[in-house]
């Protein structure tokens, strides 16, 4: 009777992860799920301080031969937040992530930020990058009273 139940505890333990294989000719193939960027990189160019509220697409495929899950997006800046997907991606079937960026009580100047990309796919890590130019504020005219000193 024992060696029944331990027959069906490790028959249940291998029937997940053979779920996952696929023979061919004799050799067992690993399906994962892979995930295909359009772009990794998007570049804002120059824009103005006051108009910092910035925000683009990451559009990917699932390129593997599983459901793709995304795990975690996070920005290596808290001015930089991902909105990812978290129902499955089938084989073949497309998404988007999409990244807004605030600057606008950043400093001007050069900025790149990049969005790390956690899935269950063959490469589980992927980086995203924004890049952009930030130009200073424009100073707001003061204006001057001219007093008389008589």
């Amino acid at each position: 009777m024992q060696k029944i139940i331990v027959t069906l505890l490790l028959a249940m333990l291998f029937i997940p992860t053979m779920a996952q294989e696929n023979v061919i000719k004799g050799k067992k193939e690993r399906l994962y799920p892979e995930i295909k960027f359009e772009k990794t990189n998007h570049n804002f160019g120059t824009f103005a301080a006051d108009t910092a509220l910035l925000e683009c697409e990451f559009k990917f495929k699932n390129v593997g031969k599983a459901d793709l899950y995304i795990h975690q997006a996070f920005a290596s800046c808290g001015c930089t937040v991902p909105d990812f997907p978290i129902e499955a991606i089938k084989p073949g079937e497309c998404g988007v992530i999409k990244v807004t960026y605030d600057g606008t009580h950043k400093a001007p100047g050069s900025m790149r930020r990049s969005i790390t990309i956690h899935t269950n796919g063959k490469d589980e890590m992927t980086k995203l990058y924004i890049t952009g130019k930030m130009l200073p504020r424009k100073e707001k005219e003061t204006p001057i009273i001219k007093v008389d000193e008589d």
